[in-house]
């Protein structure tokens, strides 16, 4: 694996909660369980079909934990961004543990601010990423211009209770003296950000608090086959 040699850029103090106590509990947790539900979903999506390509593209990849699976799932290569450095050694350490070292780099910095830290995929992918960022369509314009064929993300439902939680929540970076915040953003923002740069919904699945859609470069009208699963 492969850093990049600029700094990373903290976002609104987003390393001093996302540091590398946070990496370390991350990697432990997917050494232990396997991959959550939203990553669990893209692999499996991936070997079914419906997610396709070489190459991938993983913004806010924490330890690259989806990244080793659909590396192992045939994937030929992936790049990694992060804002948070904190999580690099112990990404490194996933990788050399399944023999994937020279097939991912990862780089440092705000992707959406800068966005040439990267080359194209075929497949974007930015899971538990758009609740991070204040600015969800310039993130999305972003990913979406790096994406040959498809645009994965996952966010949080657009709901009192989910906003609630969101207030709740943001206790927690203010006792660790960041002012970084838990973001609920509206779902027409986000897809509206995706078809402004032609991409379409082909799949649409919902589990608790989470919402994981696929986005594609397809005809226009495509849109209208975007399946729906879950509650």
């Amino acid at each position: 694996m492969s850093a990049c040699c600029e700094p990373p850029e903290p976002l609104q103090g987003y390393d001093r909660v996302f540091d590398d106590r946070m990496a370390r509990h991350d990697a432990a947790r997917f050494r232990r369980s396997g991959l959550t539900w939203d990553p669990r979903r893209v692999v499996e999506l991936y070997r079914a079909g419906v997610v396709r390509g070489e190459t991938l593209l993983e913004v806010g990849a924490g330890v690259g934990d989806l990244t080793v699976e659909l590396l192992r799932a045939g994937m030929r290569r992936s790049e990694c961004v992060e804002l948070s450095g904190a999580y690099d050694a112990v990404a490194a350490g996933l990788l050399a543990e399944h023999g994937l070292t020279g097939r991912c780099v990862r780089r440092a910095g705000d992707f959406a601010a800068r966005p040439g830290l990267t080359a194209p995929a075929d497949v974007v992918v930015l899971l538990k990423v758009l609740c991070c960022y204040p600015d969800a369509p310039r993130l999305l314009a972003a990913a979406a211009a790096k994406a040959r064929r498809q645009v994965v993300i996952s966010y949080p439902r657009d709901a009192w209770w989910v906003r609630l939680g969101a207030a709740v929540c943001a206790a927690y970076p203010r006792l660790r003296g960041s002012d970084w915040r838990f973001v609920v953003h509206r779902p027409a923002a986000i897809r509206g950000a995706l078809a402004d740069a032609g991409l379409a919904p082909v799949r649409t699945e919902r589990r608790g608090v989470w919402v994981l859609e696929v986005h594609e470069r397809v005809a226009a009208g495509a849109g209208d086959r975007d399946a729906v699963v879950g509650n």
